[in-house]
């Protein structure tokens, strides 16, 4: 397989999705701690609301078998660790759920 050549151009749109993506996420935490501040909603229907319409977004663009199998791979990733180093779960000390 040849090496995509990295040209400025991509380097210049790879920046430009990486401040879209920040911007999205915070957005996204602003939302979770205006329905937990504002509206008094406990966070755990918060989160279900927030994945909710994610996945119900997800249905409506790819259909739920990909969305469903999106849901299968994201979740081994989570039981592989991906958010040990937010959670210390991969510590001798950390805690679970």
């Amino acid at each position: 397989m040849t090496p995509k050549r990295t040209t400025i151009e991509n380097e210049r749109e790879q920046e430009r999705w990486a401040k879209v993506k920040q911007v999205c996420d915070v957005i996204t935490e602003r939302a979770l701690l205006m329905m937990v501040n504002d509206a008094g909603a406990p966070v755990a229907m918060a989160l279900d609301r927030l994945l909710t319409y994610a996945i119900a977004q997800a249905c409506k663009i790819d259909g739920s078998p990909k969305a469903a199998e999106a849901l299968r791979q994201f979740a081994a990733k989570v039981d592989g660790g991906l958010f040990h180093s937010i959670t210390g779960e991969d510590k001798p000390t950390g805690r679970g759920h």
